[in-house]
This record gives C-alpha cells, sequence and structure tokens, in this order.
C-alpha cells in the first residue's frame, strides 16, 4: 500500500521524532517499518531512505546534547564511519535483500540486548589517554559506518556500548559522539545509495514532523515520575524494535 509521499514523510519524522522524544534514539527503526508498509519500498530502499530521517533526527539530538561532545573523539568516529559509509554502498547494492534483513535483524536483537544489559548511563567512565580513546574509536568508527549503511539503523546501538565499554567514556559523552557521528555519515550512506532524492515539501514534511512531535513527547514526559521514565524509556524503544523486525522478518519469509 503507497501514499501521497509527503504525507508519507510527514508520519515518517512524526514516528521518528515521537521515539526520539522518549527515548533520544531509534529514529531509524521506526521509519523503515513505516516506509516498507505505507511507501511501497523493499528493505534495501527503506533502509537507504531511513538513513534520512536518521540524519534529521539525530542531528536535533544533539544540538540538545552537544555539550557532552568530545570533539577529538567524535572526528575520528567521523572519519573512519564516513569513509567506511562510502565504501559500502557498493557491496550494499551487490548484497540479496535477505543479507540485509538478515543484518538488520542481528542489529536490531543486539540493540534490546544492549538496552536492557549493557547500556549503564550511571557508568562514570573513565579518563582514559586520549591516545587510547582515539584508538578505540577508530575501530567503533568502521563499526558505525558499516552498519549505517547495511541497515539505516546508523549504528549507534553499537557504538554506545563500544565508547562507554571500550573507550570508556560517560554515557552522556558516547550519546553525544555518537549522534554527531550519525548526523554527520548517515547522509553519506544516503547519498551513496542515491537516496537524497527528496523534494522540498518532502522535506520539510520530514523535519516538520520530527520536530513537532519530539517536542509534544517531551512536554509530556514531564508528567511521568523520574524514576519511571527510564523504564519507559526502555520499554518504549523495544516495542519499536519488536514492530521493525516483526515487519522486515515477515517480508524475509515472505521471499523464501
Amino acid at each position: 500500500m503507497s501514499i501521497d509521499p509527503i504525507i508519507l514523510w510527514a508520519i515518517v519524522g512524526g514516528a521518528s521524532g515521537l521515539i526520539l522524544g522518549i527515548a533520544g534514539t531509534g529514529g531509524g527503526v521506526i521509519s523503515i517499518p513505516i516506509l516498507m508498509a505505507f511507501g511501497g519500498y523493499n528493505i534495501k530502499e527503506a533502509s537507504g531512505y531511513g538513513l534520512l530521517a536518521l540524519t534529521v533526527g539525530a542531528a536535533l539530538s544533539w544540538f540538545i546534547q552537544r555539550k557532552n561532545t568530545l570533539y577529538p573523539v567524535s572526528a575520528v568516529l567521523i572519519l573512519f564511519a564516513g569513509v567506511v559509509a562510502f565504501i559500502a554502498a557498493p557491496l550494499k547494492a551487490m548484497s540479496p535483500h535477505w543479507v540485509v534483513n538478515i543484518l538488520l535483524n542481528i542489529t536490531c536483537l543486539f540493540s534490546m540486548y544492549s538496552l536492557w544489559v549493557l547500556r549503564k548511563p550511571e557508568d562514570p567512565g573513565e579518563e582514559k589517554p586520549l591516545k587510547f580513546r582515539l584508538k578505540t574509536a577508530t575501530v567503533g568508527g568502521m563499526i558505525t559506518g558499516f552498519l549505517s549503511t547495511m541497515t539505516g539503523l546508523g549504528g549507534g546501538v553499537v557504538i554506545i556500548p563500544w565508547l562507554t565499554g571500550i573507550t570508556r567514556l560517560r554515557f552522556e559523552q558516547a550519546m553525544a559522539c555518537s549522534l554527531l557521528t550519525i548526523a554527520v555519515t548517515a547522509p553519506i550512506s544516503a547519498w551513496r545509495q542515491g537516496k537524497i532524492d527528496l523534494t522540498v515539501e518532502e522535506w520539510l514534511a520530514l523535519g516538520g514532523g520530527i520536530l513537532i512531535a519530539s517536542f509534544i513527547i517531551k512536554k509530556a514526559l514531564t508528567f511521568i515520575p523520574p524514576l519511571h521514565l527510564v523504564l519507559v524509556r526502555k520499554l518504549t524503544l523495544t516495542g519499536v524494535i519488536i514492530l521493525s523486525m516483526s515487519r522486515t522478518l515477515a517480508d524475509l519469509f515472505n521471499g523464501l
């Protein structure tokens, strides 16, 4: 079922803004099943176009959290993620749909594991030497570039546990560095896949939907007690991941 493109991108923007407002991430996860269900795209196309929602959402989220950014680490992440994203685009084009589908769902599973087990916002991190941080960020950047290109999920589900567990950044620092990296490199992946072809009206629908929905949900969250907010965020993102997996796996099995 396909609908008017402007309405489609307004829905993608609204859903992405809703999830971003609640969980601070997840725009790519929710946009892919919407693009498949209502835009008529296959999984490779949806994961490519999903990078556009990811770009806008990550940029807005990073701007809010920019004070936590470690710019030397972010620069290394962006450099290596950008290079790998540029190189990996032809690999995705050559890959069968089922390979992209399986990789996306494995990433989703790891995302849930990361969400409930690995992510520890209370972790104070460690003041590791800058050289160590930059070396470990090199690998993290390559992971981000590969995943953002192949799955449309941006790589934040892996890079945040990497930056907190290996590079030993504080959770807020890892989140800010991840968001800035995704905001810069996701459009590179989309461009290499030929997916930056929206009209001005479609861009406005996408950006406006994200802004309006995220603003409304952030206001609504002020009525939830802080002790319950973390659980609400985890449950919301888990539900979105399950929705995305159910839609993409249905597409996988129907194609077998």
